[in-house]
């Protein structure tokens, strides 16, 4: 029986509101994943909101003053945060997906940063954590600490939020199949353990990043945990504030659908969600599942347009701005996602909308 089929006896977030915490309740029932809620920061003052957005606002326009890029034009009105979905016109999907090694950073950004997917097969060379980060290594050194993740024993749409030791996860691992299947997606535990951090590098190509220049409790975690049983995977959405994102695979292997921007109408995005962050945004999340979709109830999908290929341990992917993605690991899968706001998503953010 796989970890996501175990259900839990207590609904809870980290905190719910009895001065019962996460840790405690997992102390109680060792065995057991914990249902939660949400993985969001906790809500900030709207003073902190404010300063944020101005230290961003004035951290890019020094940035970009260089390029006379005028920065009200992209942060004017209901669009601050939002993602103009018109298609722009030179994306030719047979392009497919490139892999490329010795890429300097002058090439990624004429090429890729923002504009197009790539594959860099050299980003992550120097990384300790390759053949470091064992499931063994895992229970051993941190096999108490709690692990966030979503399971199910349905379909994709019918996963929860879970919370378990990690020794316990990993433990489980194996056990799946196509309708029963874990993935954790934890956006703080590297946060709660920061001397794994070292065991990762930052590539030359996230080297410049405008979430730097918020206040820390407002700032996206920049390294999220990512580990899959066979079958998981993730929804089909854009990622919050439109950033560039960015997956590295330590183990197994991925496969990705990319769409180029321009195709909501086809994707079935409901309109008017958020994403619960503390500086909050949009949430472009697709209803379609789209390594197990229903023709019948999403007719339109079929004419939307998509790259697809698959990710092998030691590459790094680059998601640019507004692509809706969805990964899948076609075994048990490691990896770590991060993210950017630099330069070229401001400039991409203002053509699109000048």
């Amino acid at each position: 029986m796989g970890l996501s089929s175990r259900k839990s006896k207590t609904s809870s977030s980290r905190h719910n509101g009895k001065g019962h915490t996460l840790e405690k309740q997992l102390e109680a029932e060792p065995n057991r994943p914990v249902k939660i809620k949400s993985k969001s920061k906790s809500k900030m003052s709207n003073k902190w909101l404010w300063i944020g957005c101005l230290l961003v606002v004035l951290g890019i326009g020094f940035a970009l003053l260089g390029d006379k890029i005028h920065i009200s034009s992209v942060w004017s009105g209901r669009r601050k945060y939002e993602f103009d979905p018109r298609p722009v016109p030179d994306f030719d999907i047979r392009r497919g997906i490139e892999r490329r090694s010795n890429l300097s950073l002058e090439e990624f950004t004429e090429l890729y940063d923002a504009k197009w997917p790539v594959l860099v097969t050299d980003a992550m060379q120097n990384w300790a954590a390759l053949k470091k980060w064992t499931k063994q290594f895992f229970i051993t050194n941190y096999g108490a600490e709690v692990v966030s993740f979503k399971g199910t024993s349905g379909k994709l749409h019918q996963s929860q939020g879970l919370a378990a030791p990690i020794g316990l996860f990993l433990q489980h691992l194996h056990e799946s199949a196509p309708n029963q299947w874990s993935y954790a997606d934890d956006e703080v535990f590297l946060v709660r353990n920061p001397e794994l951090k070292k065991d990762i590098d930052t590539p030359i190509y996230l080297k410049e990043d405008f979430f730097s220049l918020l206040p820390q409790d407002i700032r996206p975690w920049n390294a999220m945990l990512l580990w899959g049983t066979r079958y998981s995977r993730s929804t089909l959405h854009i990622d919050p504030y439109n950033w560039t994102g960015t997956n590295a695979v330590l183990r197994g292997r991925k496969a990705w659908k990319l769409f180029p921007p321009g195709q909501d109408h086809l994707l079935y995005v409901p309109s008017g969600r958020s994403s619960g962050f503390p500086l909050d945004c949009p949430k472009y999340q697709s209803q379609i599942d789209t390594f197990d979709y229903d023709p019948k109830k999403f007719p339109l999908f079929k004419k939307a347009k998509y790259i697809e290929f698959d990710q092998l341990p030691g590459e790094m992917l680059f998601i640019p701005t507004g692509w809706f993605h969805q990964a899948y690991n076609r075994e048990e899968t490691l990896a770590i996602s991060s993210q950017v706001w630099n330069t070229q998503k401001l400039q991409t953010s203002y053509a699109r909308n000048r």
